[in-house]
C-alpha cells in the first residue's frame, strides 16, 4: 500500500492526528469539523475512522495527552468530561 517507509510513518502520524482531535472533539461541546455532529461521527468521518484503527492502549494514550496539553495551557476548567472513569 505504501511505497516507502517515510509514506508510512507520515500516514502513522495522520492517523495519530486525527485521533488526538476525537479526543478534543470529544472534551468539547463543538461540532465535528468534517462530518458536522456533536459528540458522534458519521460512518464515514476520518476521524472516527482514524480513532478506530487505534488499539486501546493507543487511544488512552492520545487521551491523557490531549488532557495534559489542555493542563499545561490553563484550559482544565474549559473541558467538561463526558468519558465515564
Amino acid at each position: 500500500m505504501f511505497e516507502s517507509e517515510e509514506q508510512k510513518k507520515r500516514a502513522e502520524v495522520i492517523v495519530m492526528l486525527l485521533a488526538k482531535l476525537y479526543v478534543v472533539l470529544e472534551l468539547a461541546p463543538d461540532t465535528c469539523p468534517l462530518c458536522h455532529k456533536t459528540l458522534a461521527h458519521d460512518a464515514e468521518c476520518p476521524i472516527a475512522l482514524a480513532w478506530s484503527l487505534l488499539s486501546s492502549a493507543q487511544q488512552e494514550e492520545a487521551r491523557t495527552a490531549i488532557r495534559a496539553l489542555a493542563l499545561s495551557i490553563g484550559c482544565d476548567d474549559v473541558f467538561t468530561d463526558p468519558v465515564v472513569h
